[in-house]
């Protein structure tokens, strides 16, 4: 580990809280399972999650000083390595996991990569992130007030279920990073209108484009029909002057439809 430098250039902060990487290793069903790791680094976590026997593992990792310890260190094991950027790799199995301790910088892309972009997507997901950027989506799925963003909603669409696995210090770490981090388990849901989805992403991404607006006053140079919307808005007891983040995730199906 002391010979290992972590890469500001590429977001690189690994983690060396034991505890914590036991806990992500243990979110998910591993044994006989595919799994795929994102991001393994030296290969910290990718001990606890070969302990818990999957059927088969893919590390995919970018950083070729990476790479070359990861090959090092498991050359003779029957696991799979890419050297390759996560956005541009394909899973080959219909049925898999994912966990994923990244650079925060890539988080949306990541999850927007493998529960949009692809077509064999993941049965679900452990994924850890900026605390901040974690508690944003969990806000969207909160009974009382919620309050929604584009990323929120496109996750809650997209997601049976989205839970807390565990909150991580930002001493956790090596080196430390400037935020403390949050671990979040993402189920996929498994039947989707996937067309009707791409549709209220647009619309999401209109909506929201200045969130401290309006939601009409937003929509207002798009191709929406905003009187008709505003009388959407009225008749389903919203004041006309309601920003998106209030605008309750099953009643965008009705202003995607009028």
């Amino acid at each position: 580990m002391e010979k290992i430098k972590a890469k500001k250039s590429l977001g690189q902060n690994f983690l060396i809280d034991q505890e914590a990487l036991s806990d992500i290793a243990d979110a998910i069903t591993i044994s006989g399972k595919n799994i795929i790791e994102v991001g393994p680094g030296y290969g910290a976590l990718t001990d606890y999650i070969i302990e818990r026997k999957p059927l088969s593992l893919e590390l995919v990792e970018l950083d070729s000083d990476m790479i070359h310890i990861l090959e090092w260190r498991y050359g003779e094991s029957e696991l799979t390595i890419h050297h390759t950027d996560i956005l541009q790799f394909i899973p080959k199995h219909k049925k898999y996991s994912v966990i994923a301790n990244i650079p925060y910088y890539i988080t949306s892309p990541i999850l927007f990569h493998f529960l949009y972009d692809i077509q064999n997507q993941p049965d679900d997901m452990v994924i850890m992130m900026q605390k901040e950027v974690g508690e944003k989506i969990l806000e969207g799925r909160k009974e009382k007030k919620p309050h929604h963003s584009f990323l929120s909603l496109c996750m809650e669409y997209a997601c049976e279920d989205i839970k807390i696995i565990r909150y991580v210090d930002r001493s956790s770490f090596d080196p430390k990073p400037k935020v403390d981090s949050i671990v979040l388990g993402f189920s996929r849901k498994k039947n989707r209108d996937l067309q009707q989805e791409k549709q209220l992403i647009y619309l999401w991404k209109v909506a929201f484009a200045h969130p401290r607006k309006t939601l009409l006053s937003n929509l207002k140079w798009s191709t929406y029909n905003t009187e008709n919307i505003r009388n959407i808005i009225i008749e389903l007891w919203y004041d006309e002057r309601v920003r998106a983040e209030a605008i309750d995730k099953n009643d965008w199906i009705f202003l995607l439809q009028n």
